[in-house]
């Protein structure tokens, strides 16, 4: 779904930074390899922060579960090997 959005909206924003560089008197070939690493910049860029941002959405969301007064009431009931594999679990769950 990420993907399929990232490839809609790709082609617009690569027009944009085209017509901005067309202001700016630099020409893109399809061709050229200058071109298609801008196109590639813009593709990878785009799918980095629309996937970032989805994580640290679920993240976010999963850890509203975990106070951190509840996730030491947990802790404190464990000891030794046993603690820190909850320990571990919990910050599997929450890893910010």
């Amino acid at each position: 779904m990420l993907k399929f959005l990232a490839d809609t909206v790709t082609p617009y924003i690569v027009n944009f930074f085209n017509w901005i560089l067309s202001k700016l008197g630099v020409t893109l070939r399809a061709g050229d390899s200058f071109a298609g690493a801008v196109n590639f910049f813009i593709y990878d860029s785009l799918k980095i922060i629309i996937l970032l941002s989805f994580m640290i959405f679920v993240i976010s969301f999963i850890r509203s579960f975990f106070p951190p007064e509840k996730v030491k009431k947990v802790l404190s009931k464990f000891n030794g090997v046993w603690a820190h594999i909850i320990a571990s679990v919990l910050g599997v769950l929450s890893p910010f």
